[in-house]
């Protein structure tokens, strides 16, 4: 069992960047708000070219190393960022029930019956208060951000529907998520025994309180966590402000790599 790491209130000032070393490091990346930058919708993010780039380059230099771990499933990453990509990268889709390693056979997981019976109570939910409703492999996410006014409703719906069906109820930026078990702490300290990852340390870079159980893992396993974006209650010892902040330190990554 992993141990609890308590989360801790820092100033702006306290957290400082993460060190610019990582060549004994394996890197874990969430990807909305830490990679790319949060949308309205689920479908409007924009992936530029040169994170893609970057992203290869970056896992052509720590080969079995850099890994997305993201709310997203499998086939929303590779539709997002194109096989191509997602091929040369490590992949935990789904909040961690979802694990890809290249050149590795991870057979899917089954998608519980009792989610499609809890979706469909989300669509009723949604429908006449004007919230999104956003189906993946192993999870179906309730988003209110165009209708922030419905954040405690949407809140006591996603715990009720959790509860009734058997199923976990994951909080994230302005949303809730009904999901199969799973979570990205327990999918980092998987990835970590992979031949190409064991022995080194990890660093995980995320910006929701859905990252702090890859926070405490990450910093279980001797590494540590990158907390994106303002101040807050976090298990992070380092913090970055912004997507911009987080690709800049990729890009100074790959020059000392090179």
């Amino acid at each position: 069992m992993m141990a609890t790491v308590p989360l801790r209130t820092n100033p702006s000032t306290a957290l400082p960047p993460p060190p610019p070393g990582v060549a004994g490091f394996s890197l874990f990346f969430d990807l909305d708000g830490t990679l790319i930058e949060i949308a309205e919708t689920p479908d409007g993010v924009v992936v530029e070219p040169a994170l893609l780039a970057a992203l290869g380059k970056l896992a052509d230099r720590l080969p079995g190393r850099v890994a997305l771990v993201s709310g997203r499933s499998l086939a929303q990453l590779d539709q997002l960022l194109g096989v191509g990509t997602t091929g040369r990268l490590t992949l935990a889709g789904s909040h961690g029930a979802e694990l890809r390693i290249p050149g590795a056979d991870h057979p899917a997981g089954d998608r519980p019956a009792a989610l499609d019976v809890a979706s469909r109570a989300l669509d009723a939910f949604a429908q006449p208060r004007g919230l999104l409703v956003e189906r993946k492999t192993m999870g179906t996410a309730l988003h209110y951000r165009q209708v922030p006014a419905m954040a405690d409703e949407a809140e006591v719906e996603g715990a009720r529907l959790a509860a009734a069906h058997g199923l976990t109820l994951q909080h994230g930026k302005m949303l809730v998520e009904l999901r199969a078990p799973g979570d990205k702490g327990r999918a980092i300290a998987a990835l970590l025994e992979t031949p190409a990852m064991a022995g080194t340390s990890p660093l995980f870079f995320g910006d929701d309180v859905t990252d702090e159980d890859g926070f405490v893992a990450c910093t279980d396993a001797g590494g540590d966590g990158v907390l994106v974006g303002p101040p807050r209650a976090t298990a992070a010892h380092y913090r970055l402000p912004d997507v911009a902040a987080v690709r800049g330190w990729i890009d100074r990554a790959i020059e000392e790599l090179s």
